[in-house]
């Protein structure tokens, strides 16, 4: 045997510790994939949705928007809460995949859907309202897109980042809350 062969237990620690590091290097990817897409996974808080929700009235009748919508949380909470049909739209296919399955078990489906995409791609034009928790530089392109797409008097929520060159029409600085509407052509 040559002085470099590896046996016995030294040759099991060291298939753990390459195992380790490849799962650890799939998680730290996928992690980082998520924010190279637009953001990473952080909650809203429930008060700050709730908050949301206040400033935006969605109800029955209203097509509610969550883009970047993670685990479905808002989508399905806004749906029960308020009656209106919600979409989020999310890049994350486990999150997708996670999302729809909570969305059957809450026997939600006809009233709420998940859409896998890039939320810079997704067709937003049916939204009334969209709720959005972004970063500053995803806001921007987003902040385009909306005024580009979607119909005048709809409303966008965001949370904790502003539109910039944008005023919002309703915010509550200390809660990072900011309501934008739509304009009618010409305002």
């Amino acid at each position: 045997m040559g002085p470099l062969a590896i046996t016995g237990a030294a040759s099991d620690i060291l298939e753990v510790g390459t195992a380790f590091i490849l799962i650890l290097t799939i998680v730290v990817g996928y992690a980082l994939w998520s924010f190279v897409k637009g953001a990473g996974f952080e909650p809203v808080p429930g008060k700050v949705l709730d908050e949301m929700v206040e400033f935006s009235q969605p109800g029955p009748g209203k097509q509610v928007y969550d883009l970047g919508s993670g685990f479905g949380r808002i989508i399905m909470k806004v749906a029960q809460k308020t009656g209106a049909s919600c979409t989020g739209v999310e890049v994350d296919p486990l999150k997708v995949w996670w999302t729809r399955r909570q969305i059957a078990s809450k026997r939600l489906q006809g009233r709420v859907r998940v859409l896998r995409g890039d939320l810079l791609e997704a067709e937003i034009a049916p939204a009334d309202i969209v709720f959005v928790f972004l970063w500053h530089g995803i806001m921007q392109k987003l902040k385009e897109k909306a005024l580009r797409e979607m119909k005048p008097g709809s409303l966008v929520v965001s949370y904790f980042h502003e539109f910039d060159g944008w005023a919002p029409e309703r915010q509550d600085r200390k809660a990072k809350v900011y309501l934008y509407r739509i304009p009618v052509q010409g305002s």
